[in-house]
């Protein structure tokens, strides 16, 4: 990740303390995180963008998430995007990640997420 600008990252979890401990780590960091708890929040704030403002350059999110659109929909409506799926079932249960999308198993520490994340946006 040689990049001048900070990552922005999209990250969609349910669950409000991983959702905030794992912006903290991102954003300590030095990353810009935008956090939002399901795949329908994520999806009304794409729609909501500005045609001038920019994308996430990772789009993080849970696998399961209550709502009508769950991970998998997201990561899969987006899959034009750097996509960091997490999950704490074993990937080969989530046959439809694509090849660039990366994964991180549940639970996940700091180091972790941190290498999982640069290695999608590199």
């Amino acid at each position: 990740m040689t990049t001048d600008k900070p990552l922005f990252v999209l990250l969609v979890e349910d669950d409000p303390a991983i959702r905030e401990i794992s912006a903290m780590i991102l954003e300590d960091a030095g990353m810009t995180v935008h956090t939002v708890s399901s795949g329908d929040d994520a999806e009304r704030w794409f729609e909501a963008r500005k045609p001038d403002e920019l994308l996430p350059d990772v789009l993080f999110t849970d696998v399961r998430m209550p709502g009508t659109i769950s991970g998998q929909d997201l990561a899969t409506r987006h899959s034009d995007m750097n996509v960091l799926v997490t999950s704490g079932e074993a990937k080969e249960q989530h046959a439809w990640l694509q090849a660039d999308m990366g994964y991180l198993a549940k639970p996940y520490d700091r180091k972790a997420l941190l290498a999982a994340l640069r290695d999608v946006a590199a």
